[in-house]
């Protein structure tokens, strides 16, 4: 890559990383911390691969601890919880576990995020 090029993807990251944390959904939720967007990419993985189901336990157990502790993991699912981006639903096997998956507006907003990723819309 180019220096040319390397500036100009460098200048729309920043651009978009700046448009992003001002943002009043999910995606300014997402921009907030290292450990904001980890935990919305995991619960957007549940969202779409129903075999993949994020609990607080799950998360506290994949998520390096130099990243998040548990309280941190806690409080940043019941902000996401309390904010409408996520849905939490109780396990039938075990009613103390709590699962997580995007909100429906919050599973939209993120699926058009990754279409503006895809190779073709990143060739401006």
């Amino acid at each position: 890559m180019s220096d040319i090029e390397t500036k100009h993807k460098t200048e729309q990251y920043l651009k978009e990383f700046y448009e992003g944390s001002s943002s009043l959904d999910i995606k300014g939720f997402y921009y907030l911390s290292r450990l904001h967007s980890i935990i919305v990419l995991e619960v957007s993985l549940a969202t779409v691969d129903k075999n993949h189901l994020i609990s607080f336990e799950y998360l506290c157990d994949h998520i390096p601890r130099n990243l998040g502790k548990r309280t941190t993991i806690q409080t940043i699912l019941n902000e996401a919880v309390r904010k409408n981006f996520f849905t939490k639903t109780t396990s039938q096997q075990d009613k103390r576990v709590k699962y997580y998956i995007l909100e429906k507006t919050s599973a939209e907003v993120i699926e058009k995020w990754w279409a503006e990723r895809s190779p073709n819309s990143l060739q401006s």
